[in-house]
């Protein structure tokens, strides 16, 4: 994500007035070379062109100049046209992967300036923008978004694998057989989920204001799932190797996609193995999804009785003696544990 912020990217997706002088150039086959920002550095390395006084830009005017052959200059914010026809200089010391004299003089400046430079093929109206080591094709509008349509859809079926996950956890909670290796497969989907939106959250970007639409679905897509993977973090991974959610979150946020398909190195790394040992809940996801039980009445529940089974077999009186809890309140909640225990044909007691 930070090279697309650098890379300026709200001054390069469609509907701007740079994108649309791209697409112009793009499609008359002209080719350009154009140079986003100044410096003392791209100074150094700039010989004849012409200087264009308080000149505003406009995608017409870029693509006029364009039919020059030295490079355009615009300022940071792309408001203004600096300079045409520049001869640039790089030093030829700096190592390019490019063919053509444009494009290796284009990425050389990019390294040696620190400032975008962008090119576009005479020949293949391909557009590429170089910053500082990275080379970025901008993509068609209409190609980028049939690219994303299908990654959305590959996040859709992370989605679906990821609450049949959580479904089949939960299920095996309340009967008590729920094992490590369910918990880390819960974990490791929603994982991927995460990552899996958040990168096409960026891809999105380059949509521009057609962004809006995707960044819902994607949004839609990945709802409650950071904080029901907290919740079972909370439930099944915190003890003595681990003491607050935040950590687990960044030994997991800091495996590598190779890493975390792995649920045996998974489980070597947040401390569950064997796979196939027993995990026993605390009641922290459990109880979230009774409306009105504050945090801190869930933990002085969880500490009174430390582990679900216990919870979900509790008197009234047994609740109603936690501090923080009324009469009301644990009437409640066993109406709760015992509706949860008869929904999965277990079975419960609705003494007091």
């Amino acid at each position: 994500m930070e090279i697309e912020k650098d890379l300026k990217l709200d001054l390069l997706v469609p509907g701007t007035a740079l994108r649309e002088g791209l697409k112009i150039i793009s499609e008359s086959g002209t080719g350009a070379f154009i140079v986003v920002g100044s410096s003392a550095k791209l100074d150094k390395i700039s010989t004849g062109g012409f200087t264009l006084d308080n000149s505003e830009f406009s995608s017409n005017k870029l693509a006029e100049l364009a039919k020059m052959d030295g490079a355009i200059i615009l300022n940071d914010d792309v408001a203004k046209i600096l300079k045409a026809n520049v001869h640039l200089n790089p030093s030829s010391s700096i190592e390019t992967i490019q063919t053509g004299t444009r494009h290796r003089t284009a990425e050389r400046v990019a390294k040696e300036t620190g400032l975008m430079a962008i090119t576009v093929s005479e020949e293949s109206s391909v557009i590429n923008i170089f910053f500082n080591n990275s080379i970025t094709e901008l993509e068609d509008p209409t190609a980028l978004l049939a690219k994303i349509n299908e990654s959305l859809q590959s996040v859709d079926r992370t989605r679906r694998r990821f609450d049949e996950s959580l479904l089949e956890l939960s299920d095996l909670e309340l009967e008590g057989s729920l094992t490590n290796e369910n918990v880390l497969d819960v974990i490791q989907k929603g994982e991927l989920l995460e990552r899996l939106a958040k990168t096409l959250k960026n891809e999105a970007l380059r949509l521009g204001e057609g962004s809006g639409i995707v960044t819902i679905q994607i949004d839609s897509l990945e709802s409650g799932v950071e904080q029901t993977l907290a919740l079972i973090i909370k439930d099944h991974i915190l003890g003595r190797k681990f003491r607050n959610v935040e950590k687990v979150r960044n030994v997991i946020s800091s495996t590598t996609y190779e890493e975390l398909n792995s649920i045996s190195n998974l489980g070597s790394l947040l401390g569950k193995e064997p796979l196939d040992e027993i995990s026993t809940s605390k009641g922290y996801r459990v109880l979230a999804r009774l409306p009105g039980i504050p945090e801190n009445i869930q933990d002085s529940l969880v500490a009174k009785f430390k582990i679900l089974p216990r919870l979900l077999s509790s008197s009234v009186e047994e609740l109603y003696n936690v501090e923080g809890i009324g009469q009301q309140r644990a009437q409640q909640l066993k109406s709760y544990f015992v509706g949860l225990l008869q929904a999965s044909g277990l079975p419960y007691s609705n003494g007091n």
